[in-house]
């Protein structure tokens, strides 16, 4: 008889052209069947065999089932009624029974009533020892690699899924550890005695040592103006007087003991503008709320109303800090306070054309300066040990004060303390259009021990409400 090429004739009607043929065992007749039809193994053709004896099972009888190859389906018959089942399932409950998961386990996994489970078992002979390879599998599978390689897979599926298990049990175990934890910490906590409501005050006296208050309103451009449609808010004489006063007044509520002094910065750019014209000292045209001669007269004015107000907190000593907008007009301001506290007691007054000074309180060497016209190379505290090098000598501690830059900022370098004041002023066309309008704008106040310097400072901000 001719070879006949691989799947050319019908596997069944090549089983029944020969089922009559005698041979003398199912292993000889698959050998013959070999040597004819060799697509299948002698294996593979002795499982075809055992099909069509054992496995051919009947629709219509109790515990039988049927395989549909092309659909690799399985269909089951028990007692309590016909189950189909995809092959893969089949293989993976097998998988599952054999590595040791329980009846409940695989029933809730799959969704099989445990009665059925146990029908579905007997049908198909899964036991505990079981290979996880079906008969149609073997019948199947020439290649005997490659079904050890689908037992390895169906192993690493149940044995992750046996993983998960155990992981899920432990975290129930740490989830129940933790509540336990959790119920002793707040018996515990509860068991603590509770904070009394109230505590006895503590009056505030006199200071332990004395201390001088710093207030320098610097940057406070007496006379710009700044439309709230163009820059975000209004800047004018009322708006401007109201900042100085109002957060002066907060300052002084929030001082806990009695300064020594106050020193008070005059200038520092007080004033707008320097001229008649209009415009800063070297010349800058500026937006303004009045006249030139209005913004000097009236800046002159508020400047004394100012120190009347902190001198009922302290004696006052004011300091000259011209600024870059008011150099020459700093200059008249000290002149009519000059003249002003002719003869008072607690105000004093020092003229001079400098625009650096230089004040000894306590163990503590001041320098006070707008901060403008110096290269960002030039270090303050180099400048004012060569300066004042007596002082600087005899003081332990050393602080410098400036303006300019309308933004807070404090940094230690070359054995001195640089602190860079705020500004109350608002915007006006300028700074909005340059973009400087991050700043907070407020006045602040700074503490100065007589022993040990520098302690602390208090703000006193700009809010729009």
């Amino acid at each position: 008889m001719a070879t006949i090429p691989y799947n050319s004739m019908d596997i069944d009607t090549i089983l029944s052209e020969h089922s009559q043929e005698d041979h003398s065992s199912r292993l000889g007749f698959a050998r013959f069947l070999n040597e004819h039809y060799p697509f299948l193994s002698v294996k593979g053709w002795e499982m075809r065999l055992i099909r069509k004896q054992d496995y051919k099972g009947s629709p219509s009888k109790n515990g039988t089932y049927t395989y549909d190859e092309e659909g690799d389906t399985y269909i089951t018959h028990l007692s309590t009624g016909t189950i189909t089942m995809s092959g893969q399932k089949h293989r993976q409950i097998m998988s599952e029974w054999g590595n040791g998961m329980s009846t409940a386990q695989i029933c809730h996994s799959h969704k099989i009533a445990e009665s059925h489970f146990q029908q579905y078992k007997r049908v198909h002979k899964i036991t505990r020892s079981s290979i996880p390879v079906t008969g149609e599998q073997l019948m199947e599978v020439d290649d005997q690699d490659g079904l050890i390689d689908e037992i390895i897979t169906s192993r690493r599926h149940t044995l992750a899924a046996e993983l998960a298990k155990e992981q899920h049990k432990r975290m129930a175990e740490d989830s129940k550890n933790w509540r336990t934890l959790m119920d002793d910490y707040v018996a515990h906590m509860s068991s603590l005695a509770k904070a009394p409501k109230s505590v006895p005050k503590i009056k505030l006296g006199r200071a332990k040592s004395p201390y001088a208050l710093v207030v320098c309103p610097t940057d406070f451009h007496w006379g710009k103006y700044g439309w709230a449609d163009e820059v975000g808010e209004s800047y004018n004489f009322d708006e401007a007087r109201k900042r100085l006063m109002e957060k002066t007044e907060t300052l002084v509520s929030r001082i806990s003991t009695k300064p020594e002094k106050i020193y008070v910065g005059a200038g520092s750019d007080w004033f707008h503008v320097d001229n008649d014209a209009g415009t800063t000292t070297r010349g800058t045209p500026q937006d303004m709320c009045a006249t030139p001669a209005e913004i000097l007269i009236t800046g002159c004015k508020l400047a004394r109303e100012h120190i009347d107000l902190l001198r009922q907190v302290a004696p006052i000593e004011i300091v000259m800090m011209a600024g870059n907008h008011d150099r020459h007009s700093s200059l008249a301001l000290m002149m009519y306070l000059s003249a002003a506290y002719e003869g008072v007691n607690d105000v004093e007054i020092v003229i001079t054309s400098n625009n650096r000074r230089y004040i000894e309180y306590g163990n503590t060497l001041l320098g006070f300066t707008h901060g403008d016209s110096m290269s960002k190379q030039i270090s303050l505290g180099s400048l004012m040990a060569v300066e004042a090098r007596e002082l600087w000598g005899t003081n332990e501690h050393k602080v410098w004060f400036h303006g300019h830059l309308h933004h807070q900022r404090m940094h230690e370098k070359d054995g001195c303390l640089v602190i860079q004041m705020p500004s109350l002023a608002g915007h006006d066309r300028y700074h909005a259009r340059s973009g400087y309008t991050t700043s907070k704008a407020g006045l602040a106040a700074y503490l100065i021990d007589s022993k040990e310097g520098y302690i602390g400072s208090l703000f006193a901000p700009v809010s729009h409400e």
